[in-house]
């Protein structure tokens, strides 16, 4: 009797974890709770990104996402999670069709997958790669362990050749991000994160 009813509990907390893993916005690599803000330290200036609401977009329950310069909105992203990974469904006005994976989940060393989308009118293809699953990152905010490195190398972005390098530590998400775009780098660290509530 008493191992029936530890099955039975042991079952409901299964499902209850289950359920509430399934209906949390974004991932410990990249948690996206309402009112989550990152700021980055870029070249020359700095990067804001924070949470801002949901939305429901193609039937999905999506996270709001707005990127400001010098305390100007730049862009508003639209981001899910499904089970295989984190998606971006929208950009500005511009629906990206179909949605590209950002990061794939469970976050494994080696994982790539092909990103043949379009944002409104443009192309953007290329693959994606998980390249480091353990990686350590020190930039302004801290030293992070374990930090989920992916790249995209050589995407082909409205016709322009770009690689695209992100840098996702549990519980923070994205801490560095690096850019090269037409042969120009740059890089954006963390400076500060605030999490969500």
């Amino acid at each position: 009797m008493l191992r029936s009813l530890r099955l039975v509990a042991g079952a409901g907390l299964v499902l209850v974890a289950g359920a509430a893993l399934a209906q949390a916005p974004g991932t410990d690599l990249y948690p996206l709770k309402p009112k989550s803000k990152w700021v980055y330290k870029g070249p020359d200036h700095e990067v804001t990104v924070q949470v801002v609401g949901t939305e429901k977009f193609n039937n999905k329950d999506c996270t709001k996402v707005e990127t400001l310069v010098n305390n100007q909105v730049k862009a508003t992203e639209l981001y899910y999670t499904d089970p295989d990974g984190v998606y971006r469904a929208r950009v500005k006005d511009e629906k990206i069709d179909p949605p590209v994976k950002v990061l794939a989940l469970p976050a494994k060393k080696d994982a790539t997958w092909k990103v043949d989308s379009k944002v409104g009118t443009q192309a953007v293809k290329g693959e994606f790669k998980i390249t480091d699953d353990k990686a350590t990152v020190k930039v302004q905010a801290g030293e992070f362990k374990d930090c989920v490195a992916v790249e995209g190398a050589d995407m082909d972005i409205a016709g322009t050749k770009t690689t695209v390098r992100q840098w996702f530590a549990p519980g923070k998400g994205p801490v560095k991000m690096g850019f090269v775009v037409q042969g120009t780098e740059s890089t954006l660290e963390l400076k500060e994160y605030t999490e969500g509530k």
